[in-house]
């Protein structure tokens, strides 16, 4: 008696190309609609409407894609995250319509993650091609569709981020072909732009990712190793050395423009306000924190519920004015309306609203992207300056950035860029000459290949 083997036969290549271009067609529209809202009971990024009736094809189809264990441990976490904020929820009885606004943001943004996992894991690609269409989306968002704090600062609250993202992109073009001064040009001059308007975080980031990927330290010279091995305990505080050299020389940079007068008199008094606080540079900018840390410690396993409101914190942020010698801008409090417990962070106003369950997803994520940012900066794979602009940007937004509905798109997009970092071999070897080899005519320059580790 003879046993049949059957072996599944693999699609044609036609049906390949087809189901490639679908999904990169799918990928640039979901970016498009990245920063556009509509109005659905609630204010919804165009975007999310489209991953939510995508979501059952996507499963059927690539569902497999989600089996990840770092990936389900992120499920998880937000999952807890939503036990903690219903739990909150049942014993705080807020409004209805805040209620399923809390709920429904944390659901949402599940739903993100779900499909950018599998749309955009493992395609290099496909993630270009997704964040230059969000970057254009960005922009374009900010003319025809601007937020209601545009008019008091239209490159901070409009064009940087759509600008920064679509320029990073780009230096990658050069950076593959080790055109380094090109890359630093570019960088800089985008550092400019922000430094003009004194928008701070950019700065930042981008001086980071300069210092980080760009290899202004020789590994070796000759059969002298300079840096040390990628991967070893002295890489990494190497690079803690560069992070702590560039935050440095970003504050320089700030009091520089200031002494030689290259800001506008309106920002050159803000700065030296804020740098005399006694919470210096950083918490006289975000006096934020000290209110919402002090909400944590009134109730840090419950929460306040979602929405959380209450009137003693706004006024407590004012205290704070003359208590720490911080300026503080009460319009936010206005703007959202009705008392809402001041956050301006992805962690904090997790916590604030949901308790500690709902800080345990943030925690992770951050040490998760600072796990992801010694990769980039050490492989220094052909993306390794959009993926270190983007992290260090989710670094700095779960500290000090309100998680808005138009964010959580990108959140998702960055976490599946730290688990491809992390759960796959980048195809590099140790040294940028071989990093960055060329390859045969045709191939993608962008798309470095990924192989199990």
């Amino acid at each position: 008696m003879t046993t049949r083997t059957r072996t599944r036969q693999a699609p044609p290549p036609s049906r390949l190309n087809a189901v490639s271009i679908i999904g990169d067609v799918i990928a640039v529209a979901i970016g498009l609609g990245g920063s556009f809202t509509v109005h659905l009971v609630g204010e919804l990024p165009v975007a999310e409407v489209g991953l939510t009736f995508l979501l059952p094809i996507l499963i059927v189809l690539r569902g497999r894609r989600l089996h990840r264990p770092r990936l389900k441990v992120v499920f998880y976490l937000i999952g807890l995250w939503l036990f903690g904020q219903v739990l909150t929820d049942l014993y705080r009885r807020p409004p209805a319509r805040d209620w399923m606004r809390g709920d429904a943001g944390i659901i949402f943004f599940a739903i993100d993650l779900v499909c950018i996992a599998v749309l955009l894991g493992r395609n290099e690609g496909r993630k270009v091609k997704f964040i230059a269409a969000f970057a254009i989306g960005s922009l374009l968002a900010a003319r025809y569709q601007p937020i209601d704090l545009y008019d008091s600062d239209p490159w901070k609250f409009g064009y940087s981020y759509g600008a920064n993202l679509f320029v990073v992109l780009v230096s990658c073009y050069f950076y593959r072909r080790r055109q380094y001064v090109m890359v630093g040009i570019l960088l800089a001059g985008m550092m400019g732009a922000s430094l003009i308007d004194n928008y701070r975080g950019p700065i930042l980031g981008l001086l980071l990712t300069i210092v980080l990927v760009i290899p202004v330290i020789p590994e070796q010279i000759g059969r002298l190793r300079i840096l040390p091995r990628t991967g070893s305990a002295s890489r990494v505080a190497v690079l803690a050395g560069l992070v702590f050299f560039a935050s440095w020389s970003a504050s320089g940079i700030l009091h520089l423009a200031s002494s030689f007068g290259l800001l506008g008199e309106e920002a050159q008094n803000k700065n030296e306000v804020q740098a005399k606080a006694k919470g210096g540079l950083l918490l006289g900018g975000r006096p934020e924190i000290l209110v919402s840390s002090r909400a944590v410690l009134d109730s840090p396993i419950l929460g306040h519920g979602s929405g959380a409101k209450d009137q003693k914190y706004v006024e407590m942020l004012n205290d704070l004015q003359a208590e720490y010698g911080a300026p503080v801008n009460l319009s936010y409090a206005t703007k959202v309306g009705g008392g809402l417990i001041p956050t301006h962070s992805h962690l904090m106003g997790a916590w604030v609203q949901a308790g500690i369950l709902g800080a345990i997803l943030w925690f992770y994520l951050f040490f998760l992207a600072v796990k992801g940012i010694i990769r980039a900066s050490s492989v220094r794979p052909a993306l390794a300056p959009i993926i270190v602009f983007i992290l260090t940007g989710l670094l700095w937004d779960i500290l000090f950035s309100p998680f808005s509905n138009t964010r959580r798109v990108m959140v998702s997009m960055a976490i599946v860029i730290i688990l491809d970092l992390l759960d796959f071999r980048v195809a590099v070897s140790k040294g940028p000459e071989r990093t960055f080899r060329r390859r045969p005519v045709g191939r993608p320059y962008l798309r470095p290949t990924l192989r199990p580790r």
